[in-house]
């Protein structure tokens, strides 16, 4: 008699059975790769808002305006270091203030600003950044750039002397 040499047909069924249900249970580990990437997008994002945060301060202590909200003229008045916006030390949540020590664009991130109320350091006001792409565009330019609800990271000014800028991040809907 000879021996056999092979995989018998049923042998060849159970394992493409098996591949079949390891592939069922790991695809879904795939197909969520985009919300991984924007999540660790905005930890990025928030950990360079802290980074600049603090060397937009240390670039205030220097120049003496640390502790100053505004220059006490109209409102709001923001006083500027290297021509960022500040508000006690730290920058405003504004365009010139912390998306211009970032130095990003509308064009990689859907930026929403707060309005400002009262003197600078009054009240505090924020701005949210979303990745690009993560709100529909026609949805965003609907609101007048005002509204980013969900997957950001949000930016609020100072609103003491001594305190520092609260970044939150919110990834719901990523």
């Amino acid at each position: 008699m000879k021996t056999q040499k092979g995989f018998t047909l049923i042998e060849l069924i159970i394992v493409i059975v098996v591949l079949g249900i390891l592939a069922v249970t790991a695809a879904p580990q795939f197909f969520n790769f985009s919300t991984d990437a924007r999540e660790s997008t905005l930890s990025g994002l928030k950990g360079s808002m802290n980074g600049a945060a603090d060397l937009v301060y240390g670039k205030a202590a220097i120049a003496g305006v640390e502790g100053d909200a505004n220059d006490g003229a109209t409102t709001p008045a923001y006083l500027t270091v290297d021509s960022i916006e500040i508000v006690y030390g730290y920058p405003a949540a504004t365009a010139a203030g912390i998306t211009a020590a970032l130095n990003i664009t509308a064009t990689d991130w859907q930026i929403a600003y707060t309005a400002a109320t009262g003197d600078p350091g009054d009240a505090a006001t924020s701005v949210r950044f979303a990745p690009a792409g993560t709100i529909p565009t026609a949805d965003f330019l609907a609101t007048d750039h005002t509204t980013v609800d969900e997957c950001y990271v949000e930016y609020t000014d100072v609103d003491t002397a001594g305190a520092r800028p609260t970044i939150t991040i919110n990834t719901t809907g990523c």
